[in-house]
């Protein structure tokens, strides 16, 4: 594990390569004090509390415990479905698998509860690219990969657009490491194998 701290703290490569190599970009911004330190997002802040001290109030004093009992269930559900990194995992001469890690974040503990994961076969990956979108008054960078259809449908010319940090949005920096690491490791061996 190698964390980027002098340039990207939010990006931490872990490296297997053998095996694969994982790209893993946390949820988090950087202090406004120039130190280059990293903020987490926790999941506990001023408004869950106050969310927290209503539901217990209008469940003891006021005595209504289904709509107490509610707000409880809510705020533990946002608690626990908190984004905590999505990543990439670049497994040479098999393909890419995405995943997001959701979970619990708070300063002392955190813990994934829900990870999500989709693989994409190298025959199937057409092509890898960063491309920018615009969304209101502001551009963003993410890393894109062209999906072929599935061997048993090659004969449609669709092609499907899969993102990766699709949630988190990190700054272009960090996308092109990822991007030409990503494409030296799958690409590469590929060419050498077909000259």
């Amino acid at each position: 594990m190698r964390p980027l701290s002098d340039a990207h703290p939010e990006l931490e490569i872990i490296d297997n390569l053998p095996l694969f190599i994982e790209y893993r970009v946390y949820n988090c911004s950087l202090t406004k004090d120039g130190s280059n330190r990293l903020r987490r997002r926790y999941g506990v802040s001023l408004r869950d509390v106050s969310h927290f001290s209503v539901s217990i109030y209008i469940w003891t004093v006021l005595h209504y415990p289904l709509v107490g009992g509610l707000l409880l269930v809510m705020l533990a559900h946002a608690m626990c479905t908190q984004l905590l990194w999505e990543s990439l995992v670049v497994l040479p001469d098999l393909g890419l698998q995405i995943e997001t890690a959701r979970g619990i974040s708070m300063p002392f503990f955190t813990q994934p509860l829900f990870t999500s994961r989709a693989f994409i076969p190298l025959e199937d990956i057409h092509d890898i690219l960063i491309n920018e979108g615009l969304h209101r008054w502001s551009w963003y960078y993410y890393l894109a990969i062209f999906q072929r259809p599935s061997s048993f449908k090659r004969n449609q010319l669709d092609l499907k657009l899969r993102l990766a940090f699709k949630d988190i949005l990190p700054p272009l920096a960090v996308l092109r490491i990822v991007y030409h690491n990503a494409r030296q490791i799958l690409f590469h061996n590929v060419q050498t194998r077909g000259a």
